[in-house]
């Protein structure tokens, strides 16, 4: 006897569109079949059971529902021009070199995003997403899960793409009964059954949280032992150079400051250095001021990338 979790609400139509049992004629004359293994359908459309399609030859072929739901879902997004992305949460720790820990987040709530363009089983290079949109300027993966799932392998080739990717959890609800107002519901219109594989914007999040986790070691009391920094009577300039430019670093009694001439490639990387040791933009004189207690990890990093010996000048 069937049951409900293995009644087939999908078949496809003679111009190869997905249908949905509840909207063709009865018994043969749906003119349907089955999308996994080829063979006539029967819509039955009865009083007692769910509505459902049925092979002709009453032996349902493995995996035949599970294929209809799968390309049903497909074609929902392929017609959609958009859906509601779930919740983005990045949580990042960080503990400065005198030994404050802080804890930032960046948040994303869930939201509907438009589709540019979409497109189905696109080959992108190694691998062949479910769904590949557009979204502004950003790739967008989709993959539906029924029977499976995103497994680590390739959850880790979707990250090296550096591109969003979203799985949609079918399987958990193989016991409904599906029409196309209950599958968009699911595949287009909430979030609920939707997971992150790789989150959109993630560098920008993760700086974001980095960044919030600073401020919040930053506002903590610095520890006794660790302020106690013998203040420099004078200026003292240390130049180090990095790809052949020059970075100065100037000790004054309430920071050190990190100057480098405009070079986009420098700049981030002296921008990742500075950040990790707390250090803020001043944009008055554009320059970075990190604190005191952070000098001998400072000057150790800026060394490790230097391609010559700091020059030290009073």
């Amino acid at each position: 006897m069937e049951t409900q979790s293995l009644l087939q609400s999908f078949a496809m139509d003679k111009d190869g569109r997905i249908r949905s049992v509840e909207e063709v004629a009865r018994g043969l004359a749906c003119e349907c079949v089955c999308p996994s293994c080829g063979a006539p359908v029967i819509a039955r459309q009865g009083e007692i059971r769910e509505w459902h399609f049925a092979h002709s030859t009453e032996s349902d072929c493995e995996g035949g529902t599970e294929t209809a739901l799968h390309l049903a879902a497909k074609q929902l997004l392929l017609e959609s021009g958009g859906l509601t992305i779930p919740e983005i949460l990045v949580q990042r720790e960080v503990r400065l070199p005198d030994g404050r820990v802080g804890k930032g987040e960046a948040r994303r709530p869930e939201r509907w995003i438009d589709f540019q363009t979409v497109e189905a089983e696109k080959t992108i290079g190694s691998i062949r997403p479910d769904i590949v949109a557009v979204v502004g300027h950003t790739m967008l993966f989709i993959e539906i899960a029924v029977t499976h799932f995103v497994d680590e392998e390739k959850r880790a080739v979707l990250a090296s793409y550096e591109v969003p990717a979203i799985e949609i959890d079918l399987a958990s609800l193989q016991g409904e009964h599906w029409s196309w107002e209950r599958l968009g519901e699911c595949v287009i219109e909430n979030a609920r059954l939707k997971r992150w594989v790789h989150i959109l914007d993630q560098r920008a999040l993760l700086e974001e949280a980095n960044q919030a986790a600073i401020e919040d070691a930053l506002s903590k009391p610095a520890p006794v032992a660790e302020v106690a920094v013998a203040t420099p009577p004078t200026a003292v300039r240390t130049r180090f150079w990095i790809k052949d430019r020059m970075v100065d670093t100037i000790e004054r009694p309430f920071g050190i400051a990190v100057w480098s001439p405009y070079d986009p490639e420098l700049n981030v990387l002296i921008k990742s250095i500075v950040r990790f040791f707390g250090g803020r933009w001043q944009p008055r004189f554009k320059n970075w001021l990190v604190p005191l207690e952070a000098k001998a990890w400072l000057f150790e990093e800026l060394t490790k990338h230097s391609n010559r010996p700091p020059e030290r000048h009073s």
